[in-house]
């Protein structure tokens, strides 16, 4: 049902700054402050102020009272991965690096069927590294660039300037 639009001397219409509509300024309440800001709204739509608008944030201190760099990441053994694809069968791998892999060390080689195998260094040329024995399976076939992993298994050698390296 609407209201009767007659003159009414002292109750002026307003609008709702909530709904937008025209009410008469006796059935209207003022919501105070806040993120509101004085807004004007019908009686059935007003509610009171919630307690959190009138929260005061205090500052919290997060400064470190030891700080201290991020350490230099060190391996504890050689790591690099395969450059070039090869077939199984193959007995050379081409690595990313081959510093620090010498004839005679052990690799641990991750093949692309995700299996890890075992093969002993022939001779290393640049970062081609020739093995004893053929690979069972193809390795750097998957990915652009290849991902897998070669892992040197033998101690460090001295010429990688290791703590406690012969």
């Amino acid at each position: 049902m609407s209201e009767p639009w007659y003159y009414n001397p002292g109750d002026h219409y307003v609008l709702d700054d909530l709904s937008g509509f025209k009410v008469r300024r006796s059935k209207t309440r003022t919501i105070p402050g806040g993120q509101t800001g004085q807004a004007v709204v019908d009686r059935a739509r007003w509610e009171p102020q919630q307690p959190q608008d009138f929260a005061v944030g205090i500052a919290d201190d997060q400064t470190v009272d030891l700080a201290r760099p991020r350490q230099e990441n060190r391996f504890m053994m050689v790591g690099t991965t395969i450059a070039a694809p090869a077939q199984a069968g193959a007995r050379v791998i081409v690595v990313q690096s081959a510093a620090g892999i010498g004839p005679g060390d052990w690799l641990q080689i991750m093949l692309d069927s995700g299996v890890n195998v075992t093969a002993q260094v022939a001779s290393v040329a640049g970062a081609s590294v020739t093995l004893t024995a053929p690979l069972p399976g193809a390795v750097g076939m998957l990915g652009d660039p290849p991902q897998n992993q070669v892992l040197d298994l033998s101690a460090p050698g001295a010429a990688l300037n290791w703590p406690g390296a012969a």
